[in-house]
């Protein structure tokens, strides 16, 4: 297989787990519950990222651990899409709006959900380039 098609699907699995893993657990990694851990989206991702280069560091990586590369990725474009998120700064104001039980309007579209908000930020971002 060339090395593009090779790019493509790696890319594509990455993807795949990291849209199911979002809805699996509700956006946890972007917005963090707090139950426990009170530091912000960054150092919880950052703990994540940790946790998993340690892993690397002591265990290898072999056919058993491979899925912590996987994983590894994942956090790493997860972080990266909350510098986008934190880059706009209305991300945050109009989120608090939602979770208060508002609305927004960005473009004549009208907003009340935060997976919606979500969605047209990731819109806007892959327009972008970012």
């Amino acid at each position: 297989m060339k090395t593009e098609k090779l790019i493509e699907k790696v890319c594509e699995d990455v993807k795949n787990l990291l849209l199911q893993k979002n809805r699996d657990y509700g956006d946890s990694a972007l917005n963090p519950s707090g139950v426990f851990s009170k530091g912000d989206v960054f150092e919880s991702l950052g703990s994540r990222i940790d946790d998993k280069l340690m892993r690397i560091q002591n265990v290898g990586v072999d056919d058993e651990t491979e899925d912590t590369i996987s994983d590894l990725i994942g956090y790493l474009i997860l972080y990266k899409v909350a510098m986008i998120m934190e880059k706009d700064g209305e991300y945050k104001s109009e989120k608090e709006i939602i979770e208060n039980g508002g609305y927004v309007t960005i473009n004549g579209r009208t907003i009340g959900e935060v997976d919606d908000l979500d969605f047209y930020y990731s819109e806007k971002n892959e327009k972008n380039g970012n």
